[in-house]
């Protein structure tokens, strides 16, 4: 009798894996109102996983933040995603839930990522430009101010990140021009990759995201691409519709919001590339610092580089000027092969067993945004050979 040994073929799902190359700086964190007490925070490779986490049997239809996970975690021909997305939850430890997220709770939030290690900061919920202040005036929603102090301390830190969230502004608000002027005033140094006002439209979809669910795509968009890609003139070819110029169109007598308001606040803006096949692209991703996006990303991600943390604990480890000088040089050379940088100046001003101090001076390449182009048209007569 003759045996017949055929292959015995095992598949199992496991977390997405992903290789880590130089220019990756993917990781994202998202505070959100989610509907579970018992959650607090976490890391996550796959929505499946989160959403095991963070649901419940039934999600209320106002818990805004469930609904934004599936595109924290999205990813497209453009773009691979996010690397890991890092959870925090608003209503641990909450008697009654809640689905809004207060200024109070996103400082409880920031205090428990202080000692996390993420690019991206998302809330996966809409923050208003303005509140009401005293006597009936209008004044900047201070949770930007806890937001900025957060980008702030972090940076001390050499942990860098950039806020892509989304923002809720009334285009025909008369008070938009101040806010949006202290708003820019405040984050005029760094902290904002892209503020985002647009809700967007996914192709395959009927209806627009959210406009928390569009600030989400955006943010796990932005981190799947290497640090040194500008998305100022490209197509967003996962979407159709929705245009900042529609959506906030030019006042031209009322003095009201329109888009060129959001774009020279440094705020995230779209257009059509073309209206009847409602392809749409960035119009310019500059931020309130004035420059574009990737440069914030480039010079985040070389503070980064330099933190050495495969360097410190060492006991073999002498870190006199010279060693110390070396491991810039390896950094410097690196950006300047992947182009990243043009130059890069450094002064160590101190070397010691437990520290080690320096001045830095980045040189990153701005980007193409004008073609001006010259004609000149001779006619010529057509000859027949």
């Amino acid at each position: 009798m003759t045996t017949i040994n055929e292959p015995d073929v095992v598949v199992t799902d496991v977390d997405k894996i992903k290789t880590k190359t130089y220019g990756n700086a993917g990781k994202v964190a998202v505070i959100g109102a989610f509907p579970t007490s018992e959650f607090q925070i976490d890391s996550f490779a796959r929505v499946e996983d989160a959403q095991s986490s963070l649901g419940a049997t039934t999600i209320p239809e106002e818990c805004v933040s469930y609904d934004c996970l599936p595109y924290c975690f999205n990813q497209d021909n453009q773009s691979k995603g996010a690397e890991e997305v890092i959870i925090v939850n608003t209503n641990y430890g909450a008697e009654t839930l809640s689905y809004t997220i207060d200024n109070g709770k996103l400082a409880n939030a920031l205090l428990l990522l202080s000692d996390e290690d993420f690019d991206i900061l998302n809330i996966a919920d809409t923050i208003s430009l303005e509140v009401a202040g005293e006597n009936s005036t209008v004044i900047l929603n201070p949770m930007w101010n806890t937001l900025k102090s957060f980008v702030d301390s972090q940076y001390r830190n050499q942990q860098p990140f950039g806020l892509i969230t989304s923002m809720g502004i009334d285009n025909n608000s008369t008070t938009g021009d101040t806010t949006l002027a202290a708003f820019k005033q405040l984050f005029h140094d760094k902290g904002v990759f892209k503020i985002i006002t647009t809700p967007v439209f996914l192709k395959n979809d009927v209806d627009a995201l959210s406009l928390a669910q569009s600030g989400c795509w955006h943010a796990a968009f932005t981190a799947g691409r290497l640090v040194n890609q500008s998305e100022t003139g490209k197509i967003y070819k996962a979407l159709k519709g929705n245009d900042t110029k529609s959506v906030f169109p030019i006042q031209t007598t009322t003095g009201k919001l329109d888009w060129e308001n959001l774009l020279d606040a440094g705020l995230h803006t779209m257009k059509y590339h073309n209206r009847r096949l409602q392809v749409v692209k960035c119009i310019n991703n500059m931020t309130p610092a004035g420059y574009d996006m990737k440069v914030e990303r480039v010079k985040n991600y070389m503070i980064k580089r330099l933190n050495f943390t495969d360097v410190f604990g060492e006991d073999n480890t002498n870190p006199t000027i010279d060693f110390v000088k070396g491991l810039f040089e390896y950094e410097k050379e690196l950006a300047l092969k992947n182009k990243y940088l043009t130059d890069m100046d450094y002064e160590i001003l101190h070397c010691s067993n437990d520290c080690i101090k320096a001045k830095l001076f980045l040189e990153i390449p701005d980007i193409v945004r004008h073609v001006r182009l010259e004609v000149s048209v001779e006619i010529t007569p057509y000859e027949e050979e």
